[in-house]
């Protein structure tokens, strides 16, 4: 779209879903404007918005294997926070700007969760496995980021073309951290636990653990995300972290939905 500008341009990025969000922005800027007085009516009320579609990737077995083979691969070339970054996105299922800004101070690891300050929810428990405890090792400066910038008190901002890297060295296609998260909540689906189960794993509003006044997750809860860490571990490593020692898994077996804990 032309400018004001002599030969000025804008590009204008987004599909269907940023479309149906700004929409939907603008309908409730308009509803409040004619709660004020300041409009007679909404002029966007009954404008049909395009269907915000979702998201159906994830990933497999095989491209697990891929992502753990390809991190352990770039050990040494990579930085320690992009490897660590790709390894807690898969393990936890939390978003990228939720690793990406996690503190060491957020880190409960007697209540084996994180205990997020400000998340998209807003303060919110989120229970952890076992092997997301041993990827993170206590910091051995005083960093206040888990994912430490080379100003201690800055969060490491690579991550982003250190991702872009990674699933093309793993030849990942139309892999995004969020596909973990996706994937992370399908494992979960995969080993028979329920919606909301899921969405408490995955810190969902609609889920109780978000609550600023939670100290203490429920064990079953707990148990479920370690189930499923582990899983995802299992796929991505060949190993499962159990008692604090590492065990060989072969990479047929497969999940039983018989334990389903919820």
């Amino acid at each position: 779209a032309k400018t004001a500008r002599k030969r000025g341009k804008s590009i204008v990025k987004g599909g269907l879903g940023t479309a149906a969000r700004t929409a939907g922005l603008l309908g409730g800027i308009l509803s409040f404007a004619v709660s004020e007085g300041i409009i007679e009516r909404n002029p966007a009320e009954g404008v049909r918005r395009p269907a915000d579609q979702r998201r159906t990737r994830r990933l497999n077995r095989e491209e697990y294997r891929r992502l753990g083979q390809t991190i352990e691969e770039l050990a040494g070339d990579e930085t320690d926070q992009a490897i660590l970054a790709v390894k807690l996105l898969a393990l936890t299922g939390c978003r990228l700007g939720e690793i990406a800004k996690l503190r060491w101070s957020e880190v409960d690891r007697a209540g084996q969760c994180l205990r997020f300050t400000d998340s998209k929810e807003g303060a919110s428990v989120r229970p952890i496995g076992k092997v997301v405890l041993d990827v993170l090792c206590e910091p051995s400066t005083d960093a206040a980021f888990v994912l430490a910038g080379v100003r201690k008190a800055e969060a490491f901002g690579g991550l982003p073309r250190a991702w872009l890297r990674i699933v093309k060295r793993a030849r990942l296609v139309g892999v995004t951290p969020h596909t973990l998260r996706h994937s992370f909540a399908s494992v979960g689906g995969d080993l028979g636990y329920s919606e909301p189960t899921i969405g408490a794993m995955l810190g969902h509003a609609a889920g109780s653990v978000t609550s600023r006044y939670i100290h203490h997750l429920d064990e079953v809860l707990v148990a479920a995300t370690d189930r499923v860490s582990e899983t995802i571990a299992a796929m991505m490593f060949e190993e499962v972290v159990q008692n604090g020692s590492a065990e060989r898994a072969s990479t047929e077996d497969q999940p039983d939905p018989q334990r389903a804990a919820a």
